[in-house]
């Protein structure tokens, strides 16, 4: 009688641990997978930004924040991403196609930038008092993005990285 009692203990015990044990599973499993979308993401960036030549010039030096341009080679294609804080996703955009989501549950909002520029001395090319839209872009030799992602039932995941432009000539003047 204690033995069945104690028997019926252990798997009353062990039936309820179950469900903890698959949601522990699902978390881990989607905050794998959140790392890898984003590090897709990030190679499909990179080659765009090292196949840039030129890097677009956007409407207003805040778009930069957000928005990246590049007319890509040897194709001549212009490829645009951009991130969205109100849908918070990640789009590329292939010449005049329908802008295609790359990347869902962007958490940047409007504080976190996910596209910094900056020229060969590694000054921030946004954050100048004198930035305009076209001296951003005139003078960008490296691309910052910086994402970070929260997916339902998945761990926050963020990266940041740079990627130089390749088809940009360093810059003549020094530095300091």
């Amino acid at each position: 009688m204690i033995s069945s009692t104690l028997t019926l203990v252990i798997v009353t015990m062990m039936i309820t641990m179950i469900p903890s044990f698959g949601k522990a599973e699902t978390s881990t499993i989607n905050s794998a997978n959140a790392a890898a979308n984003v590090r897709s993401t990030l190679l499909a960036l990179q080659h765009d930004i090292q196949s840039a030549n030129p890097l677009e010039t956007l409407p207003t030096v805040a778009a930069y924040n957000d928005e990246l341009q590049v007319t890509i080679q040897p194709s001549n294609t212009l490829i645009t991403w951009q991130y969205d804080s109100s849908t918070m996703q990640l789009t590329r955009q292939s010449g005049t196609a329908t802008p295609e989501v790359e990347l869902t549950g962007v958490t940047n909002g409007t504080s976190l930038p996910v596209f910094r520029y900056y020229d060969h001395c590694a000054i921030n090319q946004v954050d100048e008092p004198q930035a305009t839209a076209a001296s951003i872009s005139g003078a960008t030799t490296v691309v910052q993005v910086t994402v970070s992602v929260a997916n339902l039932n998945s761990a926050p995941y963020g990266t940041t990285t740079r990627v130089s432009i390749m088809n940009a000539p360093p810059g003549a003047s020094r530095c300091g």
